[in-house]
């Protein structure tokens, strides 16, 4: 199960869907884990509706790292539908469960920044971003956040200098180079793009 996950955090979803055809399933608990892969899943390739499914599938459990990855995941899957309320709500019930979860937090503060809860959600990143300036998904966040109100100029300083302290993140690669786009330097821009496009033709 732990391998499936790194792959569908990979994109690699051919590969996660041959290993979840072999597992055998020997518990209920199982079963909940594997409905949250499924909702994964179903997220990556952008169909919430099925996604929230699944998800909802785990959520009567007796495990609370189960339930609150469930309402983690349905807090995702309602952000891409739009609906706020119930993506904020899923979202801090999941952090009640376990408050550590950094992804919680980071889908938290998209929720209430779309919401115009601004000032609260640039807290949350403020203090994840001071813990954890090392999180590539924190860098990420916060540019966002300051890109979402035009200021595209610091969230190209934030990411820049991750990018420099780790030169192989074409996550943050890929998010700089629309950025850069965004902000007229389509050189940059495609320079960038070009190595992501390099990197994913070399792993294919």
């Amino acid at each position: 199960i732990i391998n499936i996950k790194k792959e569908i955090n990979r994109n690699n979803l051919q590969t996660a869907l041959k290993l979840l055809g072999e597992i055998k399933i020997s518990s209920e608990l199982d079963k909940e884990k594997i409905n949250l892969l499924f909702g994964d899943i179903y997220l990556k390739i952008n169909k919430p509706q099925k996604a929230i499914e699944f998800y909802e599938s785990a959520f009567m459990t007796s495990d609370e790292d189960v339930e609150s990855l469930s309402e983690l995941g349905l807090a995702e899957a309602y952000l891409r539908k739009g609906n706020l309320k119930e993506s904020i709500k899923r979202a801090k019930r999941s952090l009640e469960i376990n408050s550590d979860r950094t992804r919680g937090k980071i889908v938290l503060a998209i929720g209430l920044t779309k919401n115009g809860e601004k000032e609260e959600a640039f807290k949350i990143l403020e203090q994840l971003y001071s813990s954890s300036p090392n999180d590539s998904q924190v860098n990420i966040a916060i540019a966002n956040y300051h890109s979402s109100f035009e200021n595209n100029k610091e969230a190209i300083n934030i990411l820049d200098k991750f990018l420099k302290k780790f030169p192989t993140s074409y996550q943050v690669m890929d998010n700089l180079a629309d950025l850069y786009w965004l902000d007229g330097n389509k050189v940059k821009a495609l320079e960038l793009k070009f190595k992501v496009y390099k990197y994913h033709e070399f792993n294919r």
